[in-house]
């Protein structure tokens, strides 16, 4: 299903749009916006489908999803309501000249690196809902000066954050060596090939065994996990699509070489096999 385009209403006057909702359940439809939305479930609990992703949230949750990232969460129906505060922001309003300057550049990194959205550690949110609810009860001015202290507390945890979708890629930052950005450039468009550790090894003009010790020191990854992760994200996608009703050819299709092997790489990465999946995703799509 092609996700819904939806304008989000914000002010002429706003960089930053606080929106509070309190309603009979979410908006239903699979949808993205151009803004990013930092949202506070201060009631509710239900799943959220977010790109090729499923995720269970209950009340206190907070979540960043991405520009433009397709989505929609879908409330229990034992619920009588839900609650929520969202932060709306886009980076190619004002704000990007704002977050260029030097010293809030750092946030505008951490934005950048997370356009896939991420969930906010249960250890974190008292911490990160004081800082949302500080931001919604302040002024005009005081929301933007809540909202930088916001991403600063927020972009104290980036090691601790896990994208809602796909792959988590390793954050190489500015002292990054261009060899293992070259490496996984190179896997991230070849990864449906048969690539081999002697190949890979090759590029990056190690031995086989060298290789193994500098990608995992560089990503936190094996080689293999990183690829299997690569083809799990694109099986996810292919799962999702209704013209890809065939497991074999989504198997073969996000390269993996047998249905065998991509049953076992999916479950032991989504804890769940690829029938099961399907199941999860078209019952939240259409329900």
């Amino acid at each position: 299903m092609k996700p819904i385009q939806y304008q989000v209403p914000i002010p002429k006057d706003r960089t930053v749009f606080i929106q509070e909702d309190l309603l009979d359940k979410f908006y239903p439809y699979m949808h993205r916006h151009e803004e990013y939305q930092l949202i506070w479930i201060k009631e509710g609990s239900g799943q959220l489908l977010v790109d090729d992703n499923v995720h269970c949230f209950e009340r206190g949750d907070i979540f960043l999803l991405g520009s433009n990232q397709a989505h929609v969460f879908k409330n229990d129906a034992m619920d009588g309501f839900v609650q929520s505060v969202s932060v709306f922001f886009n980076l190619k309003g004002t704000l990007s000249g704002i977050l260029n300057l030097p010293e809030l550049s750092m946030l505008l990194d951490f934005i950048d690196k997370n356009g896939r959205g991420f969930q906010v550690p249960k250890i974190y949110l008292a911490q990160v809902s004081r800082r949302i609810e500080s931001l919604k009860n302040a002024d005009s001015l005081g929301q933007l000066v809540s909202f930088f202290y916001l991403l600063k507390s927020l972009n104290r945890l980036t090691f601790k954050l896990k994208p809602l979708t796909g792959v988590a890629t390793a954050d190489f930052g500015t002292g990054s060596s261009f060899r293992i950005t070259s490496l996984c450039d190179f896997l991230d468009n070849n990864y449906k090939e048969h690539i081999s550790l002697n190949e890979i090894a090759e590029k990056a003009n190690l031995t086989p065994q060298a290789f193994c010790r500098y990608f995992k020191k560089s990503t936190g990854k094996t080689f293999v996990s990183y690829v299997n992760e690569l083809r799990v994200r694109e099986a996810c996608r292919l799962l999702g699509r209704e013209d890809y009703d065939c497991i074999s050819r989504v198997a073969y299709s996000s390269g993996f070489n047998s249905v065998t092997n991509f049953n076992r790489v999916f479950r032991s990465i989504l804890g769940i096999s690829p029938k099961m999946y399907i199941a999860n995703y078209r019952h939240l799509l259409y329900e």
